[in-house]
């Protein structure tokens, strides 16, 4: 295979980048930017760049900054409760074990928007998805995407016929959905991309593979997924769409 000397370059940095990041002494300065994937209480996980799990630890001395217009030279004061997870941030950092603790944080005014917006509506959306413990998943399909797309592969379109064909031969079934994307542009234009594509799954289930509306719940946009990393992620451009029961009902199937 050959590569380009962009290539070979463009690796060479992303190796330093993560061998910096492993090699950090006790007091080194960084910047680290990523995806909130996780908040607790003073502890704040983040996938960076490198799709690498971070611990960052928050004080009364941390300063939050909340940018806002096209170029971000406008400058906010915010506060810790802004940190929810799916909120991308770039966090001037302290190398303290193995983690970090962060001495001032920022993020855009859209995204933190489009973060709590997501997580306003998470305990519905995961309610729907597992209805409290109530319900079980039979089968679980996660149709992927291209870049930017709402249009279902010939691959994802089977794997939703095989699933359409295991449900009708299910008592009570619920099919429930979830829409992804990765994490590359707009937040906002992400949200409504991660929609479109969940009512395209949906859609296609009871227009193409004949299941009945009343048990194709609609579909829920989730924004970017939380394994989505940095950068375009083919896995994470995605439907997850479930196939589940009542586990009162014996087993779902039908006899």
């Amino acid at each position: 295979m050959n590569v380009s000397p962009k290539q070979l370059l463009l690796a060479c940095v992303l190796l330093l980048s993560v061998v910096a990041t492993a090699l950090a002494a006790d007091g080194d300065k960084s910047k680290l930017k990523g995806i909130i994937t996780g908040v607790q209480g003073n502890t704040v996980t983040v996938k960076d760049q490198n799709n690498v799990e971070q611990t960052i630890t928050v004080s009364a001395d941390t300063k939050y900054k909340r940018t806002k217009g096209l170029t971000g030279v406008i400058h906010e004061k915010a506060e810790q409760s802004a940190l929810v997870a799916g909120l991308p941030i770039t966090a001037d950092v302290v190398a303290a074990g193995s983690g970090f603790n962060a001495t001032e944080i920022s993020f855009k005014s859209e995204d933190m928007r489009t973060a709590q917006q997501v997580q306003a509506g998470l305990a519905p959306t995961t309610a729907r998805m597992n209805d409290f413990g109530t319900y079980e998943a039979l089968q679980t399909v996660d149709v992927l995407f291209a870049s930017g797309s709402t249009a279902i592969s010939a691959k994802g379109k089977a794997d939703l016929d095989a699933l359409a064909a295991k449900a009708k031969e299910t008592k009570d079934y619920q099919i429930v959905l979830q829409g992804f994307t990765d994490s590359t542009g707009d937040a906002a234009a992400n949200q409504r991309l991660s929609t479109r594509r969940a009512d395209a799954v949906s859609n296609y289930l009871q227009q193409h593979a004949g299941l009945m509306p009343g048990r194709v719940r609609a579909g829920d946009g989730m924004g970017v997924a939380s394994d989505a990393g940095s950068g375009s992620n083919a896995n994470a451009r995605k439907v997850v769409v479930k196939l589940v029961v009542d586990k009162g009902v014996q087993a779902g199937v039908t006899k």
